[in-house]
C-alpha cells in the first residue's frame, strides 16, 4: 500500500481490512480490493472526493453494510457474523442522529441501558459524559433547544459514554460555520489525546484531515492513493491525485530525461529543463509526467541562494488574505502560477501588470505520474 507503514506488531492493530471489495450491483466496484491497518490509539482520517469509497468502507466497519469479498478484523475477531450492535463501537454522524423526544441526559444514558447497566453507573457515566464535552449544566434539556455545536457535542459524548473500542465519525462536522467547525476540531482532537481512544473519521476537507489526523488515507475510485502522516501527504505526495487533492499545487507536464538515484531530469512541455528533482518510485526514463510546487514554496525575487530554479512572470491577480497575500502570475503560455508569501515578505508595492523574478528550491519539487 502507498505510504503504509509495516514496521509495526499484531499487538499495535486495532482494526484490520483484508482484501476488502464492495458492490452494489455485481459489477462496479465502490470499494476494490482494501487493505488497511487501524492502529490501536491512533487518530485516522479516510480522505477523499465524493464517491471514491470512503463512507461505505466505514459503515462496512461499522456493520451498516457488509462487504461484497474480504475480511473486517476487529482487535483479532472477525467481524462476519457480528451484527452492528454487538460491534462495541461508538458513531458520530453529521446530522447528530439524537433522539428528539429524549433530553441530552437521557440521550447519553441509552447505550448504557441497552447494555443492562445498573443506574448508578448510568448516572454516573452520564455524568462524566456531560463534563467531557462541557455540557454539565444542559442534561435537562431536549435536542431542539440547543445549537447545531452543542448537538453535535452530545452525539460524540453519546458515543464516548460506554467506552467503546472503536469510534466512527462520518462527516461529523459538515452541518456547522466555519468558526464552530474549527473549534470541534479541536474539542474532538483534545477528547481523542485525553482518553486515547481509536478514532476513524471522514471527511472531504482536505484542511480537517490535515489539523486533526495522526495519519490520513487518501481514497479514489475505490482505492487508497496514499496513507501516511499529513506533513509526509502534503510534501512528499506520491501520486499526482494526491498533491492535487491536498492543498493547491502549481503543475506543469515534461518528461523524464533521465532518473538516477531517485532523482530525474525533465524536459517540460515548454522546452524548459529542470535538473536533480525527486521523482516518484514508480517511474523511469521516458516517462511523461507531472512536475509539482507548491505554492508557499515559491521565493518572490529570491537573492540569498536558497533556490536552484529562477524564472520570471507577470502579475495577473493579487489578492490580500490579511496574513498572506496570493498571486496569480503568467509564466510563459501558464497563466495560473500561484505564489503564497507571508505578508511581512512581500512588498506592498507590487501590483497587477509588474513583473517580477520567483524561484523554488528543487527539495520542493515531485516529479509524479501525468495527472488526470
Amino acid at each position: 500500500m502507498p505510504g503504509s507503514d509495516t514496521a509495526q506488531t499484531d499487538a499495535d492493530i486495532l482494526v484490520r481490512f483484508r482484501n476488502i471489495q464492495k458492490s452494489y450491483d455485481g459489477r462496479s466496484m465502490i470499494v476494490k480490493d482494501l487493505n488497511l491497518d487501524i492502529r490501536q490509539g491512533e487518530f485516522l482520517t479516510l480522505l477523499g472526493p465524493s464517491g471514491s469509497g470512503k463512507t461505505t468502507s466505514l459503515m462496512m466497519l461499522a456493520g451498516f453494510e457488509m462487504p461484497t469479498s474480504g475480511t473486517i478484523e476487529l482487535a483479532g475477531r472477525s467481524l462476519e457474523a457480528v451484527p452492528a450492535y454487538k460491534r462495541n463501537i461508538g458513531m458520530v454522524f453529521q446530522n447528530y442522529a439524537l433522539f428528539p423526544h429524549m433530553t441530552v441526559a437521557e440521550n447519553l444514558a441509552f447505550p448504557l441501558k441497552v447494555r443492562g447497566m445498573g443506574k448508578e453507573e448510568i448516572k454516573k457515566r452520564v455524568e462524566h459524559g456531560l463534563s467531557m464535552v462541557q455540557l454539565e449544566k444542559f442534561g435537562d434539556r431536549f435536542p431542539a433547544q440547543l445549537s447545531g455545536g452543542q448537538q453535535q457535542r452530545v452525539a460524540l459524548a453519546r458515543a464516548l459514554v460506554f467506552e467503546p473500542q472503536l469510534v466512527l465519525m462520518d462527516e461529523p462536522l459538515g452541518a456547522l460555520d466555519k468558526q464552530l467547525r474549527e473549534h470541534m476540531q479541536f474539542e474532538i482532537k483534545r477528547l481523542h489525546n485525553k482518553l486515547g481512544i481509536t478514532v476513524v473519521y471522514v471527511t472531504h476537507d482536505q484542511g480537517e484531515a490535515l489539523t486533526m489526523s495522526d495519519r490520513v488515507a487518501v481514497f479514489n475510485d475505490g482505492e487508497i492513493q496514499q496513507i501516511d502522516s499529513p506533513g509526509e501527504l502534503y510534501e512528499r505526495p506520491l501520486t499526482s491525485f494526491v498533491a492535487n487533492f491536498i492543498g493547491e499545487n502549481n503543475r506543469s507536464h515534461g518528461r523524464i530525461d533521465s532518473i538516477e538515484n531517485g532523482f530525474a531530469k525533465v524536459v517540460l512541455d515548454n522546452g524548459r529543463q529542470m535538473q536533480g528533482v525527486p521523482a516518484s518510485q514508480a517511474l523511469t526514463a521516458g516517462d511523461m509526467v507531472s512536475v509539482s510546487i507548491r505554492p508557499e514554496r515559491v521565493v518572490i525575487n529570491p537573492g540569498d541562494g536558497s533556490v536552484d530554479q529562477i524564472t520570471e512572470g507577470e502579475i495577473l491577480e493579487f489578492i490580500y488574505f490579511g496574513d498572506h497575500v496570493r498571486l496569480r502570475l503568467r509564466l510563459g503560455e501558464n497563466t495560473h502560477f500561484i505564489v503564497k508569501q507571508p505578508i511581512a515578505m512581500v512588498s506592498q508595492a507590487l501590483k497587477v501588470g509588474d513583473h517580477i523574478r520567483v524561484g523554488w528550491a528543487r527539495e520542493f519539487v515531485r516529479v509524479l505520474d501525468p495527472y488526470q
